[in-house]
């Protein structure tokens, strides 16, 4: 595994073992690490997902680290939280990224395409969520929304995430 200096993002963890059914902003402890961070906008992609029963853990693990490694050397890279499995086989992780474009350029590289490939065989279901995270100057903390959620006054909606049923995904 490549090494990397921590960061205050490492002392986020869930906040219940419901964390999975929450919205993003509420599922983790995001104080834990607000005084350290300065005013910045970030763009986060959040995995929920559902466990096959016989989805196999070792492997699903390996190529989820492969992946982390890969995505610890790419441009733009801030942080990845792999959430823990609840007892019903239920997860949420996310990665931090400077912005979409590396986060996009970062998933078309070998490890992650190889992880995505698991989906069908590991997965019973999964939604992806894009979000723009936010800390303003003097305002204390976090703000979340969906990524392609319209500007003040714009008139069409956008859409922040997207469930995918396995067998219906394409890569």
């Amino acid at each position: 595994m490549t090494e990397r200096s921590p960061t205050c993002f490492d002392r986020l963890v869930p906040v219940s073992d419901r964390y999975a059914d929450l919205p993003v902003a509420d599922a983790f402890t995001w104080t834990a690490c607000e005084d350290e961070v300065g005013p910045g906008e970030w763009y986060m992609v959040a995995f929920r997902s559902t466990r096959r029963p016989r989805a196999d853990e070792a492997r699903l693990t390996a190529y989820d680290a492969w992946a982390h490694d890969e995505a610890m050397v790419a441009p733009g890279f801030v942080h990845y939280l792999k959430g823990p499995t609840t007892v019903d086989g239920r997860c949420m992780s996310f990665c931090l990224w400077d912005g979409r474009a590396e986060a996009r350029a970062a998933a078309g590289r070998p490890a992650h395409r190889d992880a995505v490939a698991l989906t069908h065989e590991s997965y019973a279901e999964y939604t992806l969520e894009f979000h723009r995270v936010r800390r303003l100057e003097g305002d204390g903390g976090f703000t979340f929304e969906p990524y392609d959620a319209p500007a003040i006054g714009q008139a069409t909606a956008g859409r922040a995430s997207r469930r995918v049923a396995p067998e219906f995904a394409s890569h």
